[in-house]
């Protein structure tokens, strides 16, 4: 069964090194994301104490447009799906890459921690529903996006600067087509889950817990 699941995984993430190093960068991202708060002044912590009670009490009165958040949600993914993508054809592109999947980690543990910071341990309940599973589904998106940008990059030098003969970079691109496929299918479902069934349930752990 391990065997199977490991073949399985290498298939799709066929780098062990750049997997490391990709899940590095998110991890780096979400720790990051999470401390930041503690640095901040006193100004700006107001700031973030307002917006989040703010944000659940929209959520608790029904004052929430879910096709707008929707909306928003998904253009916001499809920006970061696509600009990887793309930026992954190119040999400088690999810089902007590591520093996006490092700010969606970022942005996630921002958010965990942001609700911890209002509502104590309260809010870790807040948090885990607010971050999963679109967070997961994120960090799935961004890891294999992140590992294929690489690879195509990698392949591009070696065909350009040490004028190697890539024999498998047509087989190479059909897979990089395929993981953009399959990148947007999986944002259309975390898309849909933050705006369609998060704010359901933040609106039950308010009323619960909060």
């Amino acid at each position: 069964m391990n065997k199977k699941l490991n073949r399985g995984l290498a298939v799709i993430l066929p780098n062990k090194k750049i997997n490391i190093f990709v899940m590095f960068i998110i991890i780096l991202g979400i720790i990051s994301g999470s401390i930041f708060l503690v640095v901040l002044k006193d100004t700006d912590k107001t700031l973030i104490i307002n917006r989040i009670e703010s944000f659940m009490n929209n959520i608790n009165t029904n004052n929430v447009n879910n096709i707008v958040a929707f909306k928003n949600v998904i253009i916001e993914n499809l920006i970061f799906v696509l600009l990887i993508w793309i930026l992954g054809m190119s040999i400088i592109g690999i810089i902007f890459n590591i520093f996006l999947i490092y700010l969606k980690g970022f942005i996630i543990g921002f958010s965990l921690s942001s609700f911890f910071f209002v509502y104590k341990y309260k809010g870790l309940l807040a948090g885990f529903i607010y971050a999963f599973p679109t967070s997961i589904i994120n960090i799935i998106v961004s890891l294999i996006l992140g590992v294929y940008s690489i690879l195509f990059t990698i392949n591009l030098w070696k065909i350009i600067f040490l004028r190697e003969k890539n024999s498998d970079m047509k087989r190479f691109l059909k897979k990089y087509l395929i993981i953009l496929i399959i990148s947007l299918f999986l944002i259309l479902i975390s898309s849909i889950t933050e705006g369609f069934l998060i704010p359901s349930l933040l609106k039950l752990v308010i009323k619960v817990f909060i």
